[in-house]
């Protein structure tokens, strides 16, 4: 790395941030906000253990460990929706109009540019830990997944890696912040606002049957709601897949 940041661990390569984060707040005593990053991940992980492709030294792969305790497990929906919108802030000032796939992924122009694993250590009724892997394709050209983009892409312009990952890290403690004083009313708007395909007829995948229905937003616990044609009906995690062009 050409300069070292605050608070941050440096690995020359890693096979995955959020397993090595998560293992090494069992040995050591960090402080909130504690990043490792590497800009040669070998194994990234993605939702529903996919794998996140990135080429070495192009692309942003961290995980930063917050310690939310201010929130209920019930509401760690909360931290998702800040850490997205920290993301899509960071593409915004760079001139990037991007969006919030649910759950995790950000788009720019229909296509994937980012990635958010959130693993979370609860303690009973105590949110111990969250720690927030993060995957931002910023200088890679070509893509062997589909329908992938980069920050390059889209601007035709370079950018350092180590400022870059600083900014964000600025950015994300401002919106952690915002939900630490409570401002989540706030957040909830702006996530919705940001919301991909929201309020656009799309179509739908949920086990063998597709159908069409629009996003209206999430509920509480972070469910995505879809009014459909019998009304509007409360999706999980797992239970449904966006049949759009490129998904």
């Amino acid at each position: 790395a050409s300069e070292i940041l605050n608070n941050a661990l440096y690995l020359p390569s890693c096979h995955s941030t959020n397993t090595y984060a998560s293992d090494f707040i069992k040995e050591n005593e960090i402080v909130s906000g504690w990043i490792v990053y590497t800009f040669d991940q070998t194994r990234g992980r993605g939702q529903q253990g996919n794998v996140w492709e990135s080429e070495p030294n192009k692309n942003l792969t961290f995980s930063m460990v917050l310690k939310p305790e201010f929130l209920n497990p019930q509401d760690q929906f909360q931290l998702n929706m800040a850490v997205s919108l920290a993301i899509v802030q960071f593409l915004a000032d760079l001139g990037l109009k991007a969006e919030i796939k649910w759950p995790n992924d950000i788009y720019v122009n229909d296509r994937k540019i980012a990635g958010i694993l959130i693993e979370n250590q609860l303690q009973g009724n105590l949110f111990k830990a969250a720690v927030v892997g993060i995957g931002l394709n910023v200088n890679q050209q070509e893509f062997k997944t589909q329908g992938a983009t980069s920050v390059f892409l889209q601007t035709g312009k370079e950018f350092d890696l180590v400022q870059s990952l600083g900014y964000i890290q600025t950015i994300l403690f401002r919106y952690v912040e915002q939900l630490r004083t409570g401002e989540i009313e706030s957040i909830k708007k702006e996530y919705h606002s940001k919301l991909y395909l929201r309020n656009k007829p799309s179509v739908f995948k949920r086990g063998e049957d597709s159908f069409v229905g629009s996003i209206k937003g999430v509920d509480e616990s972070g469910r995505l709601r879809i009014m459909t044609e019998h009304g509007e009906k409360t999706f999980g995690l797992k239970e449904i897949q966006f049949m759009n062009k490129r998904n």
